[in-house]
């Protein structure tokens, strides 16, 4: 019998630890140290963005690759800090503009180190 009240305590322990474990997002401060940035469409409708960013987060140098479709990345300037939500290897910064509608955060990947 001692074994059918751990199966049952398991049972109703294991589905509990599901809401205890954290999604793994963190947010980070982070400062650029330098950042390069490419031109995104043709003529009219021609936009730059930060292609690559070389960071310090935690005292470790690493560089992310903006990874949002249709590359809309914000453009990061050398010398500042910014926040981001980090989970994983991927930085999700939020953006902001007039013509967005609401707020939104781009994708950056982790591609290594520098």
């Amino acid at each position: 019998m001692p074994n059918r009240a751990a199966v049952i305590a398991v049972l109703i322990l294991a589905p509990l630890s599901a809401f205890a474990t954290p999604n793994g997002k963190v947010t980070r401060t982070f400062q650029v140290d330098n950042a390069t940035t490419r031109i995104h469409g043709s003529s009219g409708t021609a936009f730059s963005y930060t292609d690559l960013v070389f960071t310090q987060i935690d005292g470790k140098k690493v560089v992310y690759e903006c990874v949002q479709r249709g590359d809309i990345c914000p453009m990061l300037e050398p010398g500042k800090s910014y926040t981001a939500d980090q989970d994983g290897a991927f930085l999700y910064v939020p953006m902001t503009a007039p013509e967005l509608k609401k707020a939104v955060s781009a994708k950056f990947k982790l591609v290594g180190s520098w």
